[in-house]
């Protein structure tokens, strides 16, 4: 079992500049007034000794074995590969469209449409000969049809005019 070890404690004014004395970030004046104060005091003096034990331990390097690295690189291939492989729709259908079945589908859309104009014809023909009876209905319609516009005209003229009396009343 490990020793549980206390650690020192530092005078609490210092503990900043202690720190920064171990990583040499201190200068000039400050460096000489914290040196002298770890050569006076054994609690300050005992901390700066145990950062220069622990910090080291802190920032040590964990470099994986090559196993890892072997299995990360397998796992990453099958994932770019699985990446390749997936294809958008519009490429999945672009097929369609090479120069061996495109001549096969400009054939089937000939013969289609030949097909649908030629045995379509009676199906979505519209039949716009009007029988004999109606016929004879509209016959002296087409005769007058001068006079019928005439009305129409006429129509207008008495809407216009009573119009006209509304607003010369009021």
């Amino acid at each position: 079992m490990a020793k549980d070890h206390a650690l020192t404690l530092a005078c609490p004014d210092y503990e900043a500049d202690l720190v920064l004395l171990h990583y040499g970030d201190l200068i000039g004046d400050e460096r000489g007034r914290v040196s002298e104060h770890v050569a006076e005091c054994a609690a300050c003096a005992g901390y700066l000794r145990e950062l220069a034990a622990l910090l080291p331990l802190t920032a040590k390097t964990d470099d994986p074995p090559q196993a890892f690295w072997m299995d990360y690189t397998r796992e990453l291939r099958h994932k770019i590969d699985d990446a390749v492989e997936k294809k958008t729709w519009w490429r999945r259908f672009g097929f369609v469209f090479s120069p061996r079945y495109l001549a096969a589908l400009g054939s089937a859309a000939v013969i289609i449409l030949a097909l649908s104009f030629t045995l379509g014809k009676n199906i979505w023909s519209t039949n716009t000969q009007l029988p004999d009876d109606e016929i004879a209905e509209l016959l002296p319609v087409a005769e007058h049809l001068e006079f019928f516009r005439s009305m129409d005209i006429l129509d207008d003229l008495d809407l216009i005019e009573f119009i006209g009396d509304k607003g010369s009343n009021a």
